[in-house]
């Protein structure tokens, strides 16, 4: 065994692992658990003083997967046994988080087996990153067929309205040939919306930049939204009066905004309510000089009965929808517009019941035509 060790790390080597974003779980040689940091207690669900002495079997009872791959180390003696799974957190079925864990056996100054090493890595980030990639992917191919498809039908489409409309006036008026044309011409304007959709998907960025007070779309939008809709739907704002401006094209965050909080209406029961709320995030990071972004970012809430589990990860793509009479390019639409600013469009489902969709946006990261 290498050993390179200060007094320091002699002395703090505790505070190290409790540093650690990553999930850190020590056992025995008899599977009971020494040791837990904070990171492997909030992936797991697991308190840590109440996890101390007690076998991994029990404490991780939800997740045999991993209780397998410690025996695995233990039984082969190989140092290092790796898996990517989803991890279930103790209590709560709904909640799973896609981790990478690592067994690796843990051995004294000696070279003696005392116990196994388990460590956990959140691996959500990394699996957004990949998802947003797939997705970039997925809309140059879609820009390439929408481009064909708008030369090869919208044009046609056009003659065929022409057409319905000369029909209308020409042809003897009677209660059928009217609801007829009428068909015509109202699916041929559903066809040319249709396309229009599909061109704002995989269209190039066309953002007019300006400051934009998102609270003052917020105002703008539920004015609009509200008296479109019968249902009485109580808002509660929980809105940082102290959030400045961020960069962007309001017209297009409005498209955003009155899908997102339209979905949310509809979604809702008429017992619930629809909580806005904003607030700012700054992140900091370190390269080749030292920086922060801030973000605000905007949660809309409702109390609906929520998108499935299993909708979660599609609920973004193209034709995807979970609505008898939607297009699926409405959410698809609103992350590309999301996305050509700059922030992230997320969702999840509530613990409770419903479902929030969180809106990010850069403030002080500008675009370079800007």
């Amino acid at each position: 065994m290498i050993k390179a060790a200060s007094q320091f790390l002699d002395r703090e080597w505790l505070n190290i692992l409790e540093s650690l974003d990553d999930g850190v779980l020590v056992t025995n040689q008899s599977g009971c658990i020494e040791f837990m940091n904070e990171g492997a207690a909030l992936l797991t669900g697991i308190s840590a003083a109440r996890s101390l002495g007690r076998p991994i079997t029990e404490m991780l009872k939800e997740n045999p997967w991993v209780v397998e791959l410690i025996e695995a180390t233990q039984s082969s003696g190989v140092r290092n046994v790796r898996a990517d799974s989803v991890l279930q957190q103790s209590g709560d079925s709904r909640l799973r988080l896609a981790v990478r864990a690592a067994s690796t056996l843990l051995v004294n100054a000696a070279g003696t087996t005392i116990g196994s090493l388990l460590t956990l890595q959140d691996l959500r980030y990394q699996r957004e990153l990949e998802s947003r990639s797939r997705e970039s992917d997925r809309l140059e191919q879609l820009e390439v067929l929408v481009a064909g498809l708008a030369h090869e039908v919208k044009n046609p489409l056009s003659g065929m309205r022409g057409a319905a409309q000369i029909l209308q006036k020409t042809v003897v008026e009677t209660p059928r040939t009217r609801e007829c044309t009428d068909i015509i011409l109202r699916e041929i304007d559903r066809l040319n919306d249709l396309i229009a959709q599909l061109l704002d998907i995989a269209g190039p960025a066309r953002l007019q930049r300006q400051p934009v007070n998102v609270h003052e779309v917020l105002d703008s939008v539920l004015k609009t939204l509200l008296v479109g809709t019968d249902k009485e739907i109580p808002f509660v704002r929980e809105l940082d009066p102290s959030l400045p401006p961020v960069r962007g094209d309001r017209d297009r965050l409005t498209q955003v905004l009155l899908n997102l909080i339209g979905n949310a209406i509809e979604a809702s029961d008429p017992q619930g309510k629809i909580t806005l709320r904003t607030r700012m995030e700054t992140t900091y990071w370190v390269g080749g000089e030292r920086g922060r972004d801030q973000f605000i970012s905007l949660d809309i809430c409702d109390e609906g009965v929520g998108i499935p589990e299993a909708s979660l990860e599609s609920i973004f793509n193209p034709f995807f929808t979970t609505k008898d009479d939607g297009t699926g390019l409405g959410l698809s639409i609103s992350q590309r517009i999301v996305t050509e600013h700059g922030g992230v469009l997320r969702v999840r489902r509530r613990a409770s019941r419903g479902t929030v969709f969180t809106l990010t946006l850069p403030i002080n990261r500008m675009d370079e035509n800007d």
